[in-house]
């Protein structure tokens, strides 16, 4: 968010270096405000929460993770998280950031509204960086550009956050950010420079934790995707849903299931 790094209290979370900072102000904090509720925000949301804060939660979507996890998850996400007193404000835009001599005071949202803050923590607007690529000859378009093996131009490969793969099936370019996808993508790169033919066929997969529940998302869960639960009930908070689109299982979704989830990736989205 432009102008927020000049402000003392405001924190965005890129590095290990930037963690331990925002530690050192939530424990010294009263009022948190976090701008995006994607997988981040909702992390330290509940941290934050755990720590005994005053925390607000601002995402212009109708719900937590919306993006990430789809309506269903989000519309869970929100009762937990409003069940352990986050203040939850979502379909609300930021119009920008209060300061008294350099340091935040709030967050100014859309309608003329205040959000008191003393530590405001920025989880949106994640970017690859790609500048110092400038001129190398890769294809660069929100990350570098690769085939469905990974590969930017010849004997060049790139995985992880800042590599954009063409999916084999759709030959569509994807760019995930997330532990899992960076790994499996460095072991097939590995194969396929030394000799491997296999063609990649990974399911995008993360997971999260928040307060006592672990959330896994297989695949995606896209708006507009017929949504159901297959194993256990949303009253329980356990339960396994399944997403398809045009007839097809695109994604998969899990909460405080683990097992149950697992098997159904496998049924699904083989």
């Amino acid at each position: 968010m432009p102008g927020t790094g000049s402000l003392r209290g405001t924190r965005v979370l890129r590095t290990l270096e930037d963690s331990a900072g925002l530690r050192a102000q939530l424990l010294a904090a009263r009022d948190v405000a976090i701008i995006g509720a994607g997988v981040l925000g909702c992390e330290v949301a509940a941290t934050a929460r755990e720590m005994g804060l005053n925390v607000t939660l601002i995402d212009p979507h109708p719900a937590p993770m919306w993006r990430q996890a789809g309506a269903a998850v989000g519309r869970a996400l929100s009762g937990l998280h409003a069940e352990r007193g986050v203040r939850l404000l979502m379909e609300t835009r930021v119009a920008g950031l209060l300061q008294d001599h350099g340091r935040v005071t709030g967050v100014g949202v859309g309608g003329g509204g205040t959000v008191p803050a003393d530590v405001v923590v920025v989880t949106i607007g994640s970017v690859p960086t790609t500048d110092w690529l400038v001129g190398s000859g890769l294809t660069l378009d929100d990350g570098i550009v690769c085939d469905e093996r990974g590969r930017a131009a010849a004997d060049v490969h790139a995985v992880g956050d800042v590599a954009r793969w063409s999916d084999g099936r759709t030959g569509v370019g994807t760019r995930l950010e997330n532990r899992a996808n960076a790994v499996q993508q460095a072991m097939f790169v590995a194969g396929d420079i030394t000799g491997a033919q296999d063609a990649y066929r990974s399911v995008p997969y993360f997971w999260t934790d928040q307060y006592d529940v672990r959330i896994q998302v297989f695949g995606s869960l896209p708006e507009g995707a017929d949504v159901r639960v297959i194993d256990g009930t949303l009253e329980s908070r356990k339960f396994v849903m399944v997403a398809e689109k045009d007839g097809q299982a695109v994604g998969v979704a899990g909460w405080n299931s683990a097992k149950a989830v697992m098997a159904a990736r496998n049924a699904y989205l083989s």
